[in-house]
C-alpha cells in the first residue's frame, strides 16, 4: 500500500529538516510540519510511477506542440488484449498524489473536487443523516406510547388491523414489536456514533505506536504523522487510530444513518449476495491455516498461505507416486489452505503419512473439530439469513399497512401523512445501500486479491489505507473545511478507483483506434453521431 523508501532517503530528509530548523529558528510544531512535508515531497519524487512519467511526457508534448497520429489498424482481439494492459495499481494507493505541491508525481487532488450536483448530494446526505433517525425516534415513541401506555391503545390497534383484514393476534405483536425494534435500532446507532466520536477524540491526543523497521527491509507503512522525532530513522509511526475511526465514521456510520431501518435486514438476505456474505463471514481458511501450522510444527512463524500449500504439496507428492507426475502436481499450485488440508487428511486416511521432524500427522486426528465448526457455521448462517428475511418482511408489511392506515384516515393531518410517506420512501430506496455496495466491490477488488475474499489482515490494511486517506484529505490546503466535509460525505467508489488505478496512454490510443474502426464499419451509436454532427455543424 505504501511506497518503498530507503534509510538513506529518510535520513537525508531528517537532516534537511533539522538544518532548516537550525538555520531559520522555526518553532517545534512548525518544524514538525516542515519535516513531514519534506518527507512526503521526497517520497513523492522518489516513487514516481510509470503513469507519472507518461504524464510528464504528455506535458512535454503539449509544450512542444508535438502531434501524433492514430493507428486505426488494430483489430478487436488485439485491442482487447492491449486494453487490459492499462490496469495498474498505484503502489501508494494515490496517497502521495494527494499533495498540494507534489514532486515527481501527478497530482490527484482534482479527483476529489466535487461539482455542484455532488455538493448538493453531500448536503442532502447530511440532512438525511439527521432527519431519518430523528423521525424514526419520534414516530416510534409516539406509536409505542399510543399502543401500550394509553387506555384505548390496544383496542384502537385491533380496529385498525381489522380494517386491513389482519385481525389475528400475531399481527398485533408484529406492529408493536416493529415499533419497539425501530426505536432501539435508532437509539443504538446514535450511541455507536457517539462512541466513535469519543474514540476519535481520545486517540487524537495519543502518539501512534511505533513499528520497527529491519535494516534488510524497505517495505513499511509510511505515515505522515505529526509525532516524528528528529533523527528517528529506525522506527516510523503507523497510521493514527484517530483517522482510522474517522474513516469508519464517514464511510460506514453516517451513510448507515441516512436510510437506517429494519428494512436493511432484507439486504443481508438478498439472494444475489448470499454467497458473498457467506465467504465474508467464513473462517474456514483461517482455521485450516492454524491446523497446517501445527501439522508442520510452524506455530508462531506466520507462514503465508502459499508457503503452507507448497509444504502440503510436498508431503502429498512424497507419499503418493501418482502425484509425482508434473501435470498432477500442478493442480496443487492453485489450492487454498482448506483444500490442502482436505487432501492431507485423505492421505492420512489411506495410511500414507508417517511422522517425521517436519510434520506431525497426529494433528490431523483433531481436524474433526473443524468439520463440526463448519457445520455449525453453515447452520448459523442459514438461521441468520432466515431471521433477517422474516424480520425484514415483517417490517415491510408493518410500514405498508401503517402508511395505508394514515393515508385513509381522515382524522390524520395531511402533513403527517406526507412526512411518514417520505420517511417510508427514503427507507425503501435505501434498504440496499448502493453506494456502500459499490465501494465494497472496489475494496474487495483492490484488497481481496484473486480469491475476492478480504481476510482479517487485508481488512486491517484496508482500514489503515482509508485512515491515511482521511489524514491526507484533512491536510490538503486546496480545499476549505466545508469542501473537505462534502468530500468525505460523498466519497464514492469512483474516487477510490481513480486514486488506486492508473491508466497507460496506450489505452487511450487503443480506444481511439477502435472508435475509428467502428466508424468505418458503421457500428457507432447513430444517435450520438447525429448529435455530434448537429453540434459541430
Amino acid at each position: 500500500l505504501r511506497p518503498n523508501s530507503t534509510e538513506a532517503a529518510t535520513r537525508d530528509v531528517h537532516l534537511e529538516a533539522a538544518q532548516m530548523r537550525h538555520d531559520s529558528g522555526v518553532p517545534s510544531s512548525s518544524a514538525t510540519l516542515l519535516n513531514r512535508t519534506a518527507f512526503l515531497q521526497n517520497a513523492s519524487f522518489t516513487h514516481a510511477t510509470a503513469h507519472d512519467k507518461e504524464q510528464q511526457l504528455r506535458l512535454q508534448r503539449i509544450l512542444s506542440d508535438t502531434t501524433h497520429g492514430i493507428n486505426g489498424n488494430k483489430m478487436e482481439r488485439e485491442a482487447f488484449h492491449q486494453l487490459l494492459k492499462h490496469v495498474r495499481m498505484d503502489p501508494d494507493g494515490g496517497i502521495l498524489n494527494l499533495l498540494d505541491n507534489p514532486t515527481g508525481q501527478t497530482s490527484k487532488v482534482p479527483v476529489l473536487k466535487k461539482n455542484c450536483l455532488e455538493t448538493m448530494e453531500g448536503l442532502f446526505a447530511a440532512f438525511r443523516s439527521v432527519a431519518n433517525p430523528s423521525a424514526m425516534i419520534c414516530i416510534s415513541l409516539r406509536m409505542v406510547h399510543r399502543q401500550i401506555f394509553t387506555t384505548d391503545g390496544p383496542e384502537h390497534l385491533r380496529r385498525e388491523l381489522a380494517r386491513m383484514r389482519l385481525g389475528h393476534r400475531i399481527f398485533e405483536i408484529i406492529f408493536v414489536g416493529a415499533n419497539i425494534l425501530e426505536l432501539c435500532l435508532a437509539v443504538g446507532c446514535i450511541l455507536l456514533i457517539l462512541r466513535r466520536v469519543c474514540m476519535i477524540c481520545c486517540n487524537k491526543a495519543k502518539v501512534p505506536p511505533k513499528a520497527e523497521i529491519h535494516e534488510d527491509s524497505s517495505n513499511w507503512l509510511m505515515s505522515d504523522s505529526r509525532n516524528l522525532e528528529d533523527g528517528d530513522t529506525n522506527s516510523r509511526s503507523t497510521a493514527n487510530p484517530s483517522y482510522m475511526h474517522q474513516a469508519e465514521l464517514w464511510l460506514l456510520d453516517l451513510p448507515r444513518l441516512q436510510n437506517m431501518s429494519c428494512l436493511r435486514l432484507l439486504a443481508f438476505a438478498h439472494p444475489n449476495l448470499l454467497e458473498k456474505r457467506r465467504k465474508h463471514m467464513s473462517s474456514e481458511n483461517e482455521m485450516s491455516r492454524a491446523i497446517l501450522e501445527s501439522f508442520f510444527r510452524r506455530k508462531g512463524q506466520y507462514l503465508t498461505d502459499e508457503q503452507l500449500v507448497e509444504e502440503a504439496a510436498k508431503v502429498i507428492t512424497q507419499s503418493d507416486d501418482q502425484a509425482r507426475n508434473a501435470d498432477h502436481a500442478e493442480k496443487f499450485c492453485s489450492l487454498n489452505p482448506s483444500t490442502a488440508l482436505c487432501k492431507l487428511r485423505a492421505c492420512k486416511t489411506k495410511g500414507r503419512l508417517n511422522s517425521s521432524e517436519q510434520h506431525d500427522p497426529e494433528v490431523l486426528d483433531q481436524a474433526w473439530r473443524l468439520d463440526l465448526f463448519l457445520l455449525l457455521e453453515w447452520i448459523s448462517f442459514g438461521a441468520l439469513v432466515t431471521v433477517c428475511l422474516i424480520l425484514g418482511a415483517a417490517e415491510f408489511l408493518h410500514k405498508i399497512c401503517r402508511c395505508t392506515l394514515l393515508l385513509t384516515d381522515p382524522a390524520v393531518p395531511s402533513t403527517t401523512c406526507l412526512l411518514y410517506f417520505a420517511l417510508f420512501l427514503n427507507q425503501t430506496i435505501g434498504f440496499m445501500h448502493v453506494g456502500g455496495l459499490l465501494r465494497w466491490r472496489v475494496e474487495i477488488f483492490v484488497f481481496g486479491g484473486a480469491d475476492a475474499v478480504v481476510s482479517t489482515e487485508e481488512n486491517y490494511i484496508m482500514r489503515v489505507y482509508l485512515g491515511l486517506l482521511m489524514e491526507r484529505i484533512w491536510d490538503l490546503q486546496a480545499f476549505n473545511s466545508f469542501q473537505k466535509v462534502i468530500i468525505l460525505l460523498t466519497l464514492k467508489d469512483d474516487d477510490l478507483q481513480q486514486l488506486v488505478v492508473e491508466e497507460s496512454e496506450s489505452k487511450a490510443v487503443v480506444s481511439a483506434s477502435i472508435r475509428q474502426l467502428m466508424d468505418k464499419r458503421g457500428l457507432s451509436n447513430k444517435i450520438s453521431a447525429a448529435l455530434n454532427r448537429a453540434v459541430v455543424g
